[in-house]
């Protein structure tokens, strides 16, 4: 609550609710410590949910309802959430079905749990990705609870998570495919029921049922993407009084249901950051790598037995080549041998008249070191 001071100066009133009474702080030192206090263990609150990174999972009960109001095709299509958690919520919503699931988590615990769930799964954040657009018919949105910069920053303009999301995902929903959009009900503001109210239609608003709706109070968005952007006027009014309304919880007797299209698998689903253990993966699969390991790895070979002695210059070469590396001898003559070739250029000057001529000369050279049993070094070339 803002006032004018008889100086002119604005001056700010702060109400909290605490223990059921509304208490406003006043000037006194006792209110003032009950103003910290509340404001203390508000912003407490707060740290546990940026070390949770938002994450807060929906309950496998809200999924199995969520799924009443989904009608799934026969045949395959694909499901995203942006930020999947563990795996377990879109896991569950296309249990029993030909999906393809695909998700995206920030979080290295929980990015691997999610895998053994998901099929697709990248370890990033949302914005680090690049996703085939109008090629998704199932988004499954259940965004962080927070804001993008500090909470303390009050005066800043900021974009809540809940918003931010929805405005970086809804590009990979094809026509006619059916977002499903979880946010704590206070957070249905102005900018988010226009954005919804652009995007979709047959738009239907359920909170969740008891008891879980007393957690967080969370409401369930459906809705389904329009083929062209245009704003509804009437239908973003009605959103935005979604947070004074009363709404009616999901149940298990669905009577809207969604369908969703049918799709093939998505042809670009990969993150922008480069991660060692999927790099790895891919490179062992990749013919030029296969190709390039080959070259540059040391191949082990038997050599037979010839049917005549070598020559000197067959076992020089061989030992050039490197393929003679190794131990040989026995006892005291048992040493330890490495060939090796080498490039030599020799530059060679000559006046002809008045031009000076440079030519480049490139030799070979053998050379072959040799470690005896007493540590001694000798090289030949």
């Amino acid at each position: 609550m803002t006032e004018k001071s008889p100086s002119g100066r604005k001056e700010t009133r702060s109400s909290y609710t605490l223990i059921n009474m509304n208490i406003t702080t006043p000037e006194s030192p006792a209110g003032l410590r009950i103003g910290r206090a509340f404001v203390f263990r508000r912003q407490t609150m707060r740290i546990h949910g940026r070390i949770k990174m938002g994450h807060y999972p929906t309950p496998p009960r809200v999924v199995d309802l969520i799924r009443r109001y989904l009608s799934f095709p026969s045949s395959q299509f694909s499901a995203l959430d942006p930020c999947c958690g563990e795996g377990a919520a879109l896991a569950g919503l296309v249990t029993g079905t030909d999906a393809v699931s695909y998700g995206v988590e920030l979080d290295h615990q929980r990015a691997e749990e999610s895998k053994a769930r998901l099929h697709h799964v990248l370890r990033c954040g949302i914005e680090e990705t690049r996703i085939q657009h109008r090629s998704c018919p199932l988004l499954l949105l259940n965004p962080p609870y927070d804001e993008l910069t500090l909470e303390e920053e009050a005066d800043a303009k900021t974009e809540r998570q809940e918003r931010a999301f929805l405005r970086m995902t809804l590009p990979y929903l094809l026509p006619g495919g059916v977002l499903v959009y979880i946010i704590p009900q206070n957070r249905l503001d102005k900018s988010i029921a226009r954005l919804l109210a652009s995007r979709f239609e047959r738009i239907n608003v359920f909170r969740f049922p008891d008891p879980e709706y007393d957690d967080f109070k969370q409401i369930v968005v459906f809705g389904v993407r329009k083929t062209d952007n245009s704003l509804d006027e009437q239908e973003a009014s009605r959103l935005q009084s979604v947070p004074k309304m009363e709404l009616s919880p999901l149940s298990d007797n669905a009577e809207i249901v969604y369908p969703i299209p049918t799709s093939g698998p998505l042809t670009l689903f990969r993150s922008l950051l480069i991660d060692p253990g999927e790099l790895e993966k891919h490179m062992a699969q990749s013919p030029l790598w296969k190709r390039f390991a080959a070259l540059t790895t040391r191949s082990e070979i038997h050599i037979p037995r010839p049917p005549l002695p070598l020559h000197s210059g067959h076992l020089g070469l061989l030992l050039a080549a490197g393929k003679l590396n190794g131990i040989v001898g026995t006892g005291e003559d048992k040493h330890l041998v490495k060939g090796s070739v080498r490039k030599v250029t020799t530059v060679l000057q000559e006046f002809k008249g008045e031009v000076l001529e440079e030519r480049e000369l490139d030799r070979y050279v053998v050379s072959i070191k040799v470690l005896n049993r007493h540590g001694e070094i000798r090289e030949l070339t």
